[in-house]
C-alpha cells in the first residue's frame, strides 16, 4: 500500500474545503480570512474534557498496549529513545510483549557526522543497560541507526512544488525529510510481512493554554510529521493519540495543566495566555518538570532534555555538520528557502510567517476545555490590573504578557 493511500492523520479545513497540506490550507484562507480554519483528525477524541479519567496513567497506557498487541503480529516502534518512544518501550516491557522491533532511522547524509554517530552510540550503550533482559528475554529486536536514503534536492523541490506534505514546520523544514521520493528501500524485510504489521509512533504531546479563563487543550500542525513511506504494507498507529483510547491524550493534558498551574501559582506568573502557550514549549525553563509531570521519560537525561528538537544545541550542531560533509542538504537548504522568499511570501498572510526561521506557523486544532483557572490566580490577575489603574473591560486580561519565553513548538525526529 502506498502511503499517500492511506487515511491521514490530520487534515486542514478552511471553510467547507478540506486540505491535506498546512500550506495549502493558508494559502486558501488567505484568500478569504473570514472562514473559519482549524486542523482536525481522522478520528474523534469526544468533546468533553471537562472531567479528567479515573483511572491512573498507566491503566489507559496498558489499554492502548493491549489494544496493539491484539491487533498486530509485528509490532515495530518508530524509536529514537526520547520521552515518547521510550515511555512506549517502557510500557511494553511492562506488559513483557513479545518479538517487539525497536526500529532507529538515520539517513545516510546524516550518518557520517560525529554528532549523529555519538547519538547512536549513547543510545547502543544506553538500551544494553536498560534494554538487555528485554532483548534476552523477551526476543526484542533492536536496530539503531538503520540507514535510509533521503531524496534529491530535485525530488525534495518536487514535493514541496507539488504540495505533497502534511506540516511545513514538522515535514519541509527537517531537510532530509522521510516522505521524499526515493528508492526501494526495503527497511522492513526482516519481518514476516504477511501477518499483520504496524509502526508504533509517540506523536504527541498537547499544547496547554489559557482561554476565556479556562485551561485548555490543543494540538498544532507542527507537531505532525508525515510518517515514514515503507515498502511493505504497515498500519500507522498513534500510541498517545487515538481513537482507540481517547482517554489516555485527555489523562496527558489534565497531568499536564495541572503541574503548569501550580508552577503559575507558585512563581508569581499571571495566568494570560501567551504565558501559558510560551511554558508549554520545548524551549520553556519548566520542559523537563512538565514532561515528568505527564509520565514520560526517556532512555537518558540527555534525550529527556530539549537539546534534540528542532532548534535544539544538538540539532542545529548535527545539521551544520551536514551540511558541510552534503552538497544535497546544502541545496536542499537553497531551494527551502527561494521557495519560502518566492512562493509562500506572496501567497500567505504575513501573520502566519516567520522570516527570520523562513518558517510557517502552524494551524491549530480546536481547543479542548480541561478546567477553570483557580481562584488564586483569577485574584492575582486581577490585582495586577487594578495596580496598572486599568479597567477590566478596556483590556484582554488573558493576552498580557509577563513571562517571555521563545521557541518554534516543533518536535524532533532522532
Amino acid at each position: 500500500m502506498d502511503h499517500k493511500d492511506k487515511s491521514p492523520l490530520i487534515t486542514f479545513t478552511v471553510g467547507d474545503k478540506s486540505f491535506q497540506s498546512d500550506v495549502a490550507a493558508l494559502q486558501y484562507f488567505t484568500k478569504n480570512l473570514n472562514n473559519e480554519l482549524r486542523m482536525d483528525f481522522g478520528f474523534s477524541l469526544g468533546d468533553d474534557w471537562s472531567k479528567q479519567p479515573d483511572k491512573d496513567l498507566e491503566h489507559y497506557r496498558q489499554r492502548m498496549c493491549a489494544y496493539i498487541e491484539n491487533t498486530y503480529t509485528n509490532i515495530v516502534i518508530a524509536y529514537s529513545g526520547g520521552t515518547d518512544s521510550e515511555t512506549m518501550v517502557d510500557a511494553f516491557k511492562r506488559r513483557g510483549t513479545k518479538r517487539i522491533t525497536l526500529l532507529h532511522l538515520t539517513n545516510t547524509d546524516d550518518a557520517s557526522t560525529e554528532s549523529r554517530q555519538w547519538l547512536e552510540n549513547h543510545m547502543q550503550e544506553n538500551i544494553r543497560i536498560k534494554h538487555g533482559d528485554a532483548i534476552r528475554h523477551l526476543g526484542w529486536n533492536v536496530r539503531i541507526g538503520t540507514n535510509w536514503e533521503p531524496g534529491s534536492s530535485a525530488q525534495a523541490e518536487r514535493t514541496i512544488t507539488d504540495g505533497r506534505y502534511t506540516s511545513w514546520g514538522a515535514d519541509v523544514t527537517f531537510i532530509n525529510q522521510w516522505y521524499e521520493d526515493k528508492p526501494n528501500q526495503k527497511i522492513l524485510d526482516t519481518l514476516e510481512t504477511r501477518r499483520k504489521t504496524c509502526v508504533v509512533y509517540g506523536k504527541e504531546k498537547p499544547e496547554i493554554g489559557i482561554e476565556g479563563g479556562w485551561w485548555v487543550a490543543r494540538y498544532i500542525s507542527s507537531m505532525f510529521e508525515s510518517p515514514f513511506r515503507f515498502d511493505q504494507e504497515v498500519d500507522d498507529v498513534y500510541f498517545f493519540l487515538n481513537g482507540h483510547c481517547p482517554q489516555l491524550a485527555i489523562k496527558i493534558a489534565w497531568l499536564k495543566a495541572l503541574a503548569m498551574q501550580d508552577i503559575f501559582v507558585t512563581d508569581g506568573i499571571l495566568p494570560t495566555e501567551s504565558n501559558a502557550n510560551s511554558m508549554s514549549l520545548s524551549s520553556s525553563p519548566y520542559y523537563t518538570r512538565l514532561v515528568k509531570a505527564m509520565g514520560y521519560n526517556a532512555l537518558s537525561d540527555f534525550l529527556n532534555s530539549s537539546a534534540t528538537k528542532n532548534w535544539g544545541w544538538w540539532r542545529k550542531k548535527m545539521l551544520k555538520e551536514t551540511t558541510r560533509r552534503s552538497k544535497n542538504t546544502e541545496y536542499k537548504q537553497v531551494g527551502l528557502a527561494k521557495y519560502f522568499d518566492e512562493v509562500l511570501v506572496k501567497t500567505i498572510d504575513n501573520r502566519f510567517l516567520d522570516f527570520q526561521q523562513k518558517m510557517v506557523h502552524g494551524i491549530r486544532s480546536k481547543s479542548y476545555k480541561l478546567f477553570p483557572v483557580n481562584e488564586v490566580l483569577a485574584h492575582r490577575l486581577a490585582e495586577h490590573l487594578k495596580n496598572q489603574d486599568v479597567q477590566k473591560e478596556e483590556v484582554q486580561p488573558w493576552e498580557d504578557n509577563t513571562l517571555k519565553l521563545t521557541d518554534s513548538n516543533k518536535e524532533s525526529k532522532i
